[in-house]
């Protein structure tokens, strides 16, 4: 399941850039295709995982698994006739639309679903190589959770027949919490799930910034030599993960989860740039200008959102201790 679900957030990260650079869109394109592929990769997983559930003896460890993998998976499938209705009727869709929104959500419910089913096994089977698994289980979680966010604060929702941008202070807002509070959460949950292995935060990171790197700024020819640049977040990711795993601290993984958190404007480049210029500069943004708008931002939205990303980055951290209990009990 989240091997599939891996898939769907690829393409639409893919999908969100084309949205961006105005490339042509239909129910066809590369990107969608890579999504349903991965919709279907998701659902063959899913069957797999019904019949596991059925043949083991202990079925309450995967029931919950499997409940929201088969809900998600429902809600993925509608959203491939949703899209084909919407693109026949009206073209081009926006970020925050119906079709993408019922892909969002079934995303997370199934990449959460392939998750748990995940930990469950790496808890039974003490094994140093199901440690991996956790990436896998988290990864889907972590991508198709930024997509929430992204459609819920950047404005590419305006469209020949419907404007379902989001208000621009509301949306500054929705990033400002909701993304450092989400990196805090994954990451420091992907530690406590692997205790404490030192790696852990680095590889699933690392793996977020090459997916998001490939499909969101390699295709805009104009920023493809900024990839140097977005690759410097290793730096925080490796000294948190240095943080939690080696310094034998009390407020360690807050300290870590707050490094993170500070740096989530970084972490979302380039196009987390265009909910902040609604606000604070509103200009009018061509894609080859979204990397000098990016920098003239920077050092504003830095102190702007320091204290209120941090402090969301504390509470991700505090709730990534209860959903860790949850999941491993």
């Amino acid at each position: 399941m989240s091997l599939g679900i891996l898939f769907v957030t690829v393409g639409g990260s893919w999908d969100i850039t084309n949205h961006v650079l105005n490339k042509p869109e239909s129910f066809e394109s590369v990107p969608h295709g890579v999504m349903y592929s991965g919709v279907a990769l998701a659902l063959i997983g899913t069957a797999i995982s019904f019949l596991i559930w059925h043949k083991i003896e202990d079925k309450k460890s995967l029931k919950i698994s499997l409940k929201l993998g088969v809900i998600g998976i429902a809600v993925l499938l509608s959203a491939g006739p949703i899209d084909f209705i919407w693109h026949s009727n009206f073209g081009l869709d926006g970020l925050l639309s119906p079709p993408h929104m019922s892909l969002i959500i079934g995303m997370i419910l199934t990449s959460v679903g392939g998750m748990i089913g995940l930990v469950r096994y790496h808890v039974l089977s003490h094994s140093k190589i199901s440690k991996f698994l956790i990436v896998i289980g988290l990864l889907p979680i972590w991508l198709a959770s930024s997509g929430l966010i992204s459609s819920l604060s950047l404005p590419f929702s305006n469209t020949d027949f419907f404007n379902f941008n989001p208000e621009p202070v509301s949306a500054l807002i929705v990033a400002t919490l909701c993304y450092p509070f989400l990196i805090s959460l994954i990451l420091i949950s992907s530690s406590r799930l692997s205790k404490n292995k030192f790696g852990i935060i680095t590889l699933i990171g690392g793996l977020f910034l090459a997916i998001y790197g490939t499909t969101a700024i390699l295709p805009n020819f104009a920023m493809s030599d900024t990839i140097l640049f977005y690759s410097t977040n290793l730096i925080p990711l490796v000294a948190a993960d240095y943080i939690i795993s080696k310094l034998n601290y009390k407020h360690a993984k807050y300290i870590g989860a707050g490094l993170l958190g500070s740096t989530f404007y970084m972490f979302y480049y380039p196009y987390i740039m265009y909910t902040y210029n609604e606000v604070l500069l509103g200009k009018l943004v061509s894609p080859s200008l979204i990397y000098s708008i990016y920098f003239e931002l920077i050092v504003q939205v830095f102190f702007i959102t320091l204290i209120p990303a941090v402090l969301a980055a504390f509470a991700g951290c505090y709730f990534s201790k209860h959903v860790c209990e949850k999941i491993e009990a």
